[in-house]
């Protein structure tokens, strides 16, 4: 599953999301960093965690932005 917001932010999973499914394109969503690694190589922001909140269903869910956190693949 992989959800790109408007404001360029993503998230990717390799398990289907039934409540990703529920939401629309356009629907409002709140996005809120949950967890960072640390000690990553300069540049290398990958690994973050963000939880999404539809605010027309008011469903949540948690994934990833990439495949790999930092200094991964």
């Amino acid at each position: 599953m992989h959800v790109l917001y408007q404001n360029g932010a993503e998230q990717i999973d390799a398990e289907w999301n039934a409540v990703v499914a529920h939401s629309k394109l356009g629907d409002p969503v709140r996005l809120c960093t949950v967890w960072k690694p640390k000690q990553c190589p300069p540049g290398d922001d990958r690994g973050r965690i963000y939880k999404a909140t539809n605010l027309r269903t008011k469903e949540m869910w948690q994934m990833s932005e990439s495949w790999h956190s930092c200094g991964g693949a």
